[in-house]
């Protein structure tokens, strides 16, 4: 028989450097754009009309290049949130993520999709997390 009482210990806690938690949601955000994408190829009719581009239309190139932009836009954040210094990381932290959704609201919120929308309403929260961990983003202590 054991004798020893149970002693519930805590639970260990890291703090995360601010980068880190920024730099995660900009992957998580990410990877919601990519399965929206991916699973909105099976909506009927979506697939249909895309075999419809013409490669000869020229127009058509520059909206698949403004697509590519935008979305290479959270996976340099990932990197940039890493490697830049915190003033101009904040900043750009801060205002990118206030850009999507707007964008996300202006785009997005017509669908009858639940998925869409579900999605949508994920990554908004996502960016409004970016910029909340950037706004806050903690004071270097002076040493004296």
């Amino acid at each position: 028989m054991n004798t020893t009482k149970d002693i519930s210990l805590p639970f260990e806690d890291y703090q995360i450097n601010v980068k880190l938690k920024i730099s995660a949601l900009w992957i998580a955000v990410m990877f919601c754009y990519v399965y929206g994408d991916y699973i909105e190829v099976f909506v009927p009719g979506v697939m249909s009309e895309a075999l419809l581009v013409s490669a000869d239309r020229k127009g058509i190139q520059y909206e698949f290049f403004a697509v590519a932009l935008l979305m290479s836009i959270p996976s340099v954040m990932i990197f940039l949130t890493l490697a830049l210094k915190p003033n101009l990381n904040r900043k750009l932290n801060i205002i990118i993520p206030g850009l999507f959704i707007v964008l996300l609201v202006s785009l997005n919120l017509e669908t009858g999709w639940g998925f869409y929308l579900y999605l949508t309403g994920l990554e908004i929260l996502l960016s409004l997390m970016t910029i909340r961990y950037a706004w806050k983003w903690p004071k270097a202590e002076i040493m004296r």
